[in-house]
């Protein structure tokens, strides 16, 4: 006997919920009738899932872990069959989880999301926005068809798809004596308190511009939020790099903001990237998302 696509969207379900209760009133199954799917799937693959707590839910066993992975991989393929024979009626309908590096969400996903509704009605995007370190672990273990995202990663089990590349540009606040150069280099900057984008990766490829010229800045402030860097930059307490450009010099608390080119010739440019799992055979929803993000990106 082999274990059935029902059976896998069960355990699947009952791990992501962490409570029996709560994946039987998702899938609007009775409880025992869950279980004993569980305990006939555990029986086929002659191993324990869960390990059950009683009035605690239940924890993954560590082949549990292991066989959760492949069970997604393989509920997506099944997805994917169901949307081929959709294509053969010029469908594309059913849901793809999706992820997106925080700051270049508020970019992109809304006409992302525009897009696709007009184009493919029957098509529903959901996102979730996260830092690369988070996107890459869920991109492997199977929660994310796609990861919109800098090219920043280098894990040998997923691909990164290049978009476009991003050169750093120089922010500074619009009264600054520097405001009005056309361009800046970072030793002119050296000495200025630097407002750093502090997400992980990110901090360190902007640090890592500096040591290329031979000198080090001071880091004054720090925040994981592509706003607040503006913000703090608007309010005149120093200078930040940064590699997307808004389409506009104002920042959130109303403070005036101006981004000018940064002239180091080996200032190294981000790649924004469709990243996705090797193994994994894209959807005929991955691939719609795929090329409106390159008719997006693009632009």
């Amino acid at each position: 006997m082999t274990a059935s696509l029902k059976q896998l969207r069960y355990f699947v379900t009952i791990a992501e919920c962490g409570k029996v209760a709560d994946a039987s009133r998702l899938l609007h199954i009775t409880q025992p009738a869950l279980s004993a799917a569980v305990a006939q799937l555990e029986s086929i693959w002659q191993t324990q899932l869960f390990i059950r707590h009683k009035a605690k839910g239940v924890t993954l066993t560590a082949s549990g872990e292991l066989l959760l992975k492949h069970s997604r991989q393989v509920l997506q393929q099944a997805d994917s069959l169901d949307d081929y024979a959709r294509v053969l009626n010029e469908l594309v309908a059913g849901e793809i989880r999706i992820g997106c590096f925080s700051t270049l969400g508020p970019l992109f996903i809304p006409q992302l999301l525009k897009q696709a509704k007009e184009e493919y009605p029957a098509l529903r995007i959901e996102v979730v926005e996260s830092d690369l370190a988070q996107l890459e672990e869920n991109l492997l273990n199977g929660q994310l068809e796609l990861a919109l995202s800098y090219g920043l990663g280098s894990n040998e089990h997923i691909h990164y798809d290049p978009l476009a590349n991003c050169p750093p540009y120089v922010l500074l606040p619009e009264s600054h004596e520097l405001a009005q150069s056309e361009s800046l280099s970072l030793k002119q900057l050296c000495k200025e308190p630097l407002v750093l984008l502090d997400l992980p990766h990110s901090g360190d490829y902007f640090l890592s511009l500096f040591k290329e010229t031979g000198c080090q800045p001071e880091v004054a402030y720090r925040s994981r939020s592509f706003e607040m860097i503006r913000c703090v930059v608007a309010s005149g307490l120093g200078f930040s790099l940064l590699n997307q450009r808004p389409r506009t010099n104002q920042a959130y608390n109303g403070g005036m903001v101006k981004m000018i080119p940064l002239k180091d010739s080996k200032a190294k440019s981000l790649q924004i990237v469709i990243a996705k799992h090797v193994d994994l055979k894209s959807s005929v929803r991955a691939e719609v998302v795929t090329k409106i993000m390159r008719e997006i990106v693009g632009v």
